[in-house]
């Protein structure tokens, strides 16, 4: 995991935004043969201290087993204490059953909860890790060498 931090050297910055509290920063290697197989798109804390990070995905099967695999890795590091420390990642999919409705908070490849007659209204893919940041505390994920997500929370006035 060690390798997450010495790959923000090999990167270029391809995109850096805010996310309510958070900011992201997307880091793509120059040399890298495919593309990222997801975005972050927002950071969502969960009650009990975890992050919930939604994805936009075309392929969530290749998240899943890259998962899998052990390719995709996240760690946290605690920059006061020079500190790296590896997080198990889980992966979801919250599900509408109207735009209305509460979502449901599931695994990927479990059973769609039954929405009557319907298909889900909407599905958005996640990632769940019980983490907390703060000054001084940062979160990467991403697959070495070729993609890497920075999140830390976003300075406040």
């Amino acid at each position: 995991m060690k390798r997450l931090a010495l790959l923000l050297i090999f990167v270029t910055p391809t995109l850096c935004f805010g996310a309510g509290d958070y900011t992201i920063e997307e880091l793509v290697d120059e040399d890298a043969t495919t593309s990222p197989p997801f975005s972050i798109n927002s950071v969502v804390p969960v009650d009990g201290g975890d992050l919930r990070l939604f994805l936009t995905t075309d392929s969530p099967d290749a998240v899943a087993d890259l998962l899998a695999d052990g390719a995709l890795q996240a760690e946290v590091s605690d920059h006061e204490s020079d500190t790296a420390t590896s997080v198990a990642v889980f992966f979801g999919e919250a599900v509408w059953c109207t735009e209305e409705d509460i979502p449901v908070y599931r695994a990927y490849r479990d059973p769609i909860p039954p929405c009557g007659d319907a298909s889900p209204a909407r599905v958005e893919y996640f990632f769940e890790l019980a983490v907390t940041l703060g000054p001084g505390r940062d979160l990467a994920i991403g697959q070495d060498p070729d993609f890497l997500w920075l999140i830390e929370e976003a300075e406040q006035p």
